[in-house]
């Protein structure tokens, strides 16, 4: 299987969840998240703002910022395809920007050193049961893992983003568990 019918093919089931759905699906993701004591555990948290159908882990994200954890979230360099851990204190709009392709990340840019880093949750377009991933198709993730690759990375994934098999290359990260809204598959 090809990676950009993969994408289309996956993409296209989520597309046709419910909004209501996804807000139960992310609810009980962050329930998931909350049970797993590599999670509960971390003192630093790389995590990610949501896009359009990616599942939401901002009740999950405030908390940690509430019990003063530190939790970062991507800031991407585009002229070098690079992207970097940066702090978040809060989850108001007027702390964030939005950037290129309408992510979102801190105003202020203030980047964790990559080796405090305990725990990477990461998005992505679909997953399988051997823990590769199906990104966007910009590798950042993929890169930024490949140099630092912190204990545990956790796929987030809505049951529907789970495939049997996904087609992958020789650079491609992969996940020590995915965690979806009724399971979560170690590897």
């Amino acid at each position: 299987m090809n990676k950009e019918p993969a994408r289309k093919q996956i993409a296209q089931q989520v597309r046709a969840m419910s909004e209501t759905q996804k807000r139960d699906a992310s609810s009980r993701i962050c329930e998931q998240l909350g049970a797993i004591a590599s999670v509960c555990f971390a003192d630093t948290i790389l995590s990610y703002l949501p896009q359009n159908n990616e599942i939401s882990l901002l009740p999950i994200i405030q908390e940690w910022i509430d019990e003063s954890r530190t939790v970062a979230v991507p800031v991407t360099n585009w002229e070098n395809n690079t992207m970097r851990a940066a702090l978040i204190t809060s989850l108001d709009s007027n702390e964030l920007v939005e950037t290129k392709y309408g992510i979102k990340e801190p105003l202020h840019r203030h980047v964790i050193p990559t080796e405090y880093i305990d725990v990477v949750l990461v998005p992505g377009v679909g997953f399988d049961k051997t823990g590769a991933r199906l990104g966007k198709g910009g590798g950042y993730y993929d890169r930024f893992l490949g140099l630092v690759r912190p204990p545990v990375v956790l796929g987030i994934a809505f049951d529907e983003q789970i495939v049997d098999a996904i087609p992958f290359e020789e650079h491609d990260q992969f996940m020590t568990a995915v965690v979806t809204p009724t399971r979560i598959l170690l590897m």
